[in-house]
């Protein structure tokens, strides 16, 4: 999560059979969750259409389905309007509604490419800026998906026009701008450097990862080290200017997460805090229908 200011970035275990509704239209989704998750909930300050208390901006399911949100600005991020025939799902509501009724990318894929939910604009105020709080937005995210068979996906609505990649494309994410400029670049044959603008952060993701599978790692201890090779060598900085902005400032990686989807845990790194977090799924109550703060930034227990 690359962002300005304190996030209390709370890790909640929901149990299946949650009643849930993911927009705030007279024709949205409503359904009982079929999975318990693991979701981080992001920004308590602020508001959606759907939440009072943050957004959760990453989350994963028993099944081993992840789904998460990263910043694509508004230059590119635009949604379709709903139709009457089709039932609502608010961008901002994409990972809850994706971990909570699916197993893999593929049914994820499915729903939306074959018009099942409409993915409409959502707008989210209070997001902690540079200038202070109070600011309101249309979403300005794009999405990633991956499972445990390793199928991943990206997800983009560019002005409207839904675009989908999946594979090797999109084992890698960033934020701003859309994807196809980053793929470009990759096309092209340009090699990363030290800044941390989002193209230059993606294209060491993608060395380190050629590297992992070159040296043909298959043990998990050393896997895991290569996971945190790319954190290490992909986040925003911890106090340094973002020079990709129109006006300079500190937009750090608040937090990091390293996800085994096989074992269901995650270990989250909070860029100001030393100690590591473990979360899964034996932690709480899988079925029971009902959610449980499982952690939370230490400066905001």
């Amino acid at each position: 999560m690359d962002w300005f200011g304190h996030d209390e970035a709370s890790v909640v275990g929901t149990g299946k059979g949650v009643e849930a509704v993911y927009a705030a239209t007279d024709n949205a989704v409503k359904a009982k969750s079929k999975y318990a998750t693991l979701k981080i909930n992001s920004f308590h300050g602020a508001n959606t259409d759907t939440s009072k208390a943050g957004v959760v901006a990453e989350a994963m399911n028993e099944a081993g389905l992840e789904a998460r949100i990263l910043y694509l600005s508004r230059a590119y991020s635009a949604f379709p309007e709903g139709s009457a025939e089709t039932p609502d799902v608010s961008a901002l509501e994409v990972p809850n509604w994706a971990t909570d009724n699916f197993a893999t990318v593929a049914e994820v894929l499915e729903a939306i490419e074959k018009g099942k939910v409409d993915i409409i604009e959502g707008e989210i105020c209070n997001l902690p800026t540079s200038s202070g709080q109070g600011h309101c937005s249309q979403a300005p995210v794009h999405y990633q998906f991956a499972d445990k068979s390793g199928d991943t996906a990206i997800v983009e609505f560019v002005k409207g026009e839904l675009k989908v990649y999946r594979g090797d494309t999109a084992n890698v994410m960033s934020n701003d701008p859309e994807l196809a400029v980053h793929l470009e670049f990759s096309a092209n044959g340009k090699k990363s450097d030290g800044s941390i603008h989002p193209i230059d952060r993606r294209l060491r993701g993608k060395e380190i990862i050629a590297d992992m599978y070159a040296r043909d790692v298959k043990d998990n201890a050393a896997a895991k080290n290569a996971m945190k090779a790319v954190a290490n060598s992909t986040f925003a900085g911890y106090e340094q200017l973002d020079h990709s902005l129109e006006t300079p400032n500190v937009f750090p990686t608040l937090w990091t997460v390293h996800t085994d989807r096989n074992q269901g845990e995650w270990v989250l790194d909070r860029y100001d805090t030393w100690l590591a977090e473990t979360y899964n799924f034996t932690m709480f109550d899988v079925n029971k229908a009902e959610s449980t703060t499982l952690g939370i930034h230490p400066q905001d227990k």
